[in-house]
């Protein structure tokens, strides 16, 4: 089962949704977002440790939906 965080859990308003096979891919991919988009430089060990806690069991649908091959 995947790993999902969206940035809204997080308290941004923000549409962004990390999904991933791991809570380590999920934490890295928020956080390069984080830094690219919200333009956060550092994170801290606390909101390290409310994403980590954020994050939750899901079945990601890939982007652009899935291709039934018709």
């Amino acid at each position: 089962m995947e790993k999902l965080l969206r940035c809204s859990d997080l308290g941004f308003n923000c549409a962004f949704e990390a999904c991933e096979d791991t809570p380590e891919k999920v934490l890295k991919t928020l956080a390069d977002h984080a830094r690219a988009i919200h333009g956060m430089k550092e994170i801290s060990e606390k909101d390290r440790a409310q994403a980590s806690e954020s994050i939750q069991d899901a079945f990601c649908v890939p982007k652009g939906g899935y291709n039934r091959g018709t």
